[in-house]
């Protein structure tokens, strides 16, 4: 499996620089709001799909849930056991693919949380049928994505002009067709990601049995500070500006424009 390859190489740099907390995109915009969709977890058994080097398992079983979490990389999974064992937070760690989550009892979990993952799994349909399989009636499956109408892997942002106002404005070259990516996370360490548009989420999850109960897209917190010179032409950029007006118009464009979407779907 080329994906599980990917991750097993990267894995250790993804713990050096994801840490304990996550990374600061989640720790800051992501999780508060998934922890504010599963509510009170206290006691509640929950699956955490891709859970990488375990850091989202711990922070759930710290609010005393109970948590079963798996990955499909070995070598991701040996990292979060080594984790485990020295802090014993009951977590139990299962090398697994989210398309097959076999072993596991059909309506046993009360929520499952597939946290920045879901767009790396291939087969995501099976993936959706598995966890509504293995939830009980009622329960909560919630989960967070890059934003599929304004994400684009090079992160690319044009200065435009309208009326003589100018402003900066998101390149999106492809929203509605689905389609397979490479992810450069550093210059050896690279994942295979799936870019889907909203409806084919929404479809699925009505085709498994869900409906969706809440939906919240989210914009970084942290606003640009400084250009670089990897930040790409005068045409196309991540964050270059060259004037404290370029600066202001691109904070005002990063509150404008989400990053992130989640979701959180309910088995009916």
């Amino acid at each position: 499996m080329k994906q599980k390859e990917e991750w097993d190489k990267g894995a250790q740099w993804w713990h050096n620089t994801t840490g304990a907390d996550g990374r600061p995109h989640q720790e800051k915009d992501i999780d508060p709001i998934i922890l504010g969709f599963l509510e009170n977890i206290e006691n509640k058994k929950i699956l955490d799909v891709g859970c990488g080097n375990g850091y989202f398992a711990r922070k759930l079983a710290r609010k005393k849930a109970k948590v079963v979490a798996f990955d499909f990389s070995s070598k991701l999974i040996e990292i979060a056991q080594q984790l485990e064992s020295k802090q014993k937070l009951g977590i139990t760690y299962l090398i697994k693919d989210g398309a097959n989550l076999q072993g596991i009892k059909n309506s046993s979990f009360d929520k499952v949380v597939a946290n920045m993952c879901l767009m790396d799994i291939a087969n995501y349909s099976d993936a959706i049928s598995e966890f509504a399989r293995v939830l009980k009636s009622k329960g909560s499956f919630i989960f967070s994505i890059t934003h599929p109408a304004f994400w684009d892997y090079g992160q690319k942002w044009t200065i435009s002009t309208d009326d003589k106002k100018k402003y900066f404005a998101r390149v999106v070259p492809q929203y509605l067709s689905s389609g397979r990516e490479t992810r450069m996370f550093s210059k050896d360490f690279s994942v295979t990601q799936y870019h889907r548009p909203i409806s084919e989420y929404v479809h699925q999850l009505s085709k498994a049995g869900f409906f969706i109960e809440s939906m919240n897209e989210v914009v970084p917190h942290e606003q640009p500070t400084k250009a670089s010179i990897q930040d790409g032409d005068t045409t196309y950029r991540r964050s270059k500006y060259s004037t404290k007006e370029d600066k202001l118009l691109k904070e005002f464009a990063t509150k404008e424009i989400p990053f992130f979407l989640i979701i959180k779907a309910v088995k009916k």
